[in-house]
């Protein structure tokens, strides 16, 4: 007799509607039906609540039914392994969510930092901010300038301001300029342009304080001491804004 049949003949023995044995199972009438008429099997749990329930051993009610064993089976393999995948994904959720979280905080405390101590360093010196945005520090023909540094947004993931810069522009005689920016303390690109006709007439990149020499500043006729001075203020003013 397979299963079908004997689930029928528990049904009838007891005198029972398939209303009623749904629900004492706590199925619908529907899954009985469905289970009376082959269409389709019995979860493990719930064939140990009809042995329970009725008083019949699990090995009649499978006996003669392998292939619905083996279903089982599979099906609770497949439970098993889906629980499994299932655990890996909620622990990958939750290392994801904490590690998201401790960068929010990382975030936070690093943006208020940077900005805080760059504002700092702004009031100090005395900056002034122009209509462009940037502000200026102008002395005796040399001209100091910052962006107003903001942190970038949090989704982007990033923990220092998009460019750690200072300029500063020294107006020479003839339309020259000499252009020297901070990439970082200490760490300047400096060039001579004619600003009437907009060439570089001169270019160091990668200097430093100490590479600054006699040579350097006859090519960008500028008196060595006045340059070193202009640079020794630089790498105070940036210290200032971004150290």
């Amino acid at each position: 007799m397979n299963l079908d049949e004997k689930i029928k003949k528990i049904r009838k023995d007891n005198k029972m509607s398939q209303d009623d044995i749904a629900e004492v199972l706590n199925v619908t009438r529907q899954t009985i039906s469905n289970w009376e008429n082959g269409k389709n099997y019995p979860d493990i749990e719930t064939l140990i609540k009809i042995s329970d329930e009725f008083n019949i051993s699990l090995d009649i009610l499978l006996k003669e039914n392998m292939n619905m064993v083996k279903e089982i089976d599979k099906n609770a393999k497949n439970t098993k392994k889906y629980k499994v995948i299932l655990k890996v994904i909620i622990s990958i959720l939750i290392i994801l969510i904490c590690s998201f979280c401790i960068y929010l905080v990382i975030y936070s405390n690093t943006k208020n930092k940077l900005e805080s101590h760059f504002n700092e360093g702004i009031k100090v010196n005395n900056f002034i901010k122009n209509k462009e945005g940037y502000y200026v520090l102008k002395d005796n023909g040399i001209t100091f300038s910052v962006p107003n540094q903001k942190m970038p947004k949090l989704l982007e993931f990033d923990l220092h301001f998009y460019l750690s810069n200072l300029d500063c522009d020294i107006a020479l005689d003839n339309d020259q300029v000499i252009s020297i920016t901070w990439l970082d303390w200490d760490y300047l690109h400096v060039t001579l342009y004619n600003e009437k006709n907009d060439i570089i007439e001169e270019e160091f990149d990668k200097l430093h304080y100490n590479d600054i020499t006699n040579n350097i500043s006859k090519k960008l006729n500028y008196d060595l001491s006045s340059l070193k001075s202009v640079i020794e203020q630089g790498n105070k003013l940036y210290k200032d804004l971004y150290k």
